[in-house]
């Protein structure tokens, strides 16, 4: 089974799109699973179709297998589905996600494409998100983490912690970034016991991922949201596969014109760049038909 991971597409169609198609394609020679490592939704302007395509095919088990896990963004919009006072359904229009969060954009999408048992559905789902996954497979003799912005001493025990949980522990493991001073040994964004893949932090560097070195971790997320909003022109998003056979991650950064932009193979805390004659084997997956467009900014 070959495992992928994509991280922060933040209603990044393009990128989705792409992905999901590409997927498709090595899916006719393999069995695969995808691992979303939170923060689908929010900022750009596909979030609730986007949503809604994975909630479908995890609830009817279409496709290749989808392992969701939940980010801050997923737990805003479940902790502002719980400020709601009556029973009509409407987004907290003064919650932080909905205000300044992109959260709006989702919300107003989903009222439109849902009936009302259809958007509780889609709150149920989202609230039994778990937010992290413990790999078997290993890296430099460590086994790897998945976590939205951290791993914490919590990862040691067994424990499966849900967006709906919101307890303080979750709120931690999803907002928490490495430039947060009071985040201390023992709840830091790595672990010297495991070798952790998050997001949730944009990372300014053409192939979208960073090592942190001193973590033991490698962030993925490569800025679909600044680049939703305009403030950055952000247009790489890593796709991570775990290739255990050789001990090492295979990283393709994907753009939003439907290209594979840059291949690296990333051991021992290094990356290599693919040979061109190898990246050509991956490319060849790339599905022509996906329609790509111009991104509202």
């Amino acid at each position: 089974m070959r495992k992928f991971i994509i991280s922060d597409l933040h209603g990044n169609g393009n990128i989705y799109d792409s992905v999901m198609a590409y997927l498709n394609n090595v899916n006719k020679d393999d069995e695969i699973v995808l691992y979303i490592n939170g923060d689908l939704i929010d900022r750009g302007e596909d979030s609730a179709r986007m949503l809604l395509d994975v909630q479908n095919r995890i609830t009817n088990n279409k496709g290749f297998k989808i392992t969701f896990l939940g980010g801050n963004h997923e737990l805003m919009m479940y902790q502002s589905y719980l400020q709601i006072k009556d029973d009509n359904y409407s987004w907290s229009r003064t919650s932080d996600w909905f205000i300044g969060n992109g959260g709006n954009v989702t919300a107003y999408a989903l009222e439109d494409m849902q009936t009302l048992e259809e958007s509780y559905e889609t709150i149920r789902f989202v609230s039994n998100l778990k937010i992290y996954h413990k790999f078997n497979e290993t890296l430099d003799d460590k086994k790897i983490v998945l976590s939205h912005a951290m791993c914490p001493y919590i990862v040691k025990d067994k424990c499966d912690l849900k967006i709906k949980d919101n307890t303080f522990t979750v709120e931690n493991l999803l907002w928490t970034r490495r430039i947060d001073l009071w985040c201390f040994e023992k709840n830091k964004v790595g672990s010297n016991d495991y070798f952790t893949i998050i997001g949730h932090t944009p990372v300014d560097k053409p192939e979208g991922y960073e090592y942190y070195e001193d973590d033991n971790a490698i962030n993925i997320d490569g800025g679909c949201a600044p680049y939703a909003v305009g403030r950055t022109n952000y247009n790489h998003t890593p796709l991570v596969e775990i290739d255990s056979n050789n001990n090492r991650l295979i990283i393709l950064t994907f753009n939003n014109s439907n290209e594979i932009i840059y291949g690296n193979y990333f051991e021992s805390g290094k990356s290599f760049d693919i040979p061109e004659y190898e990246l050509d084997n991956y490319k060849k997956y790339i599905n022509k038909n996906v329609k790509t467009r111009k991104l509202s900014k």
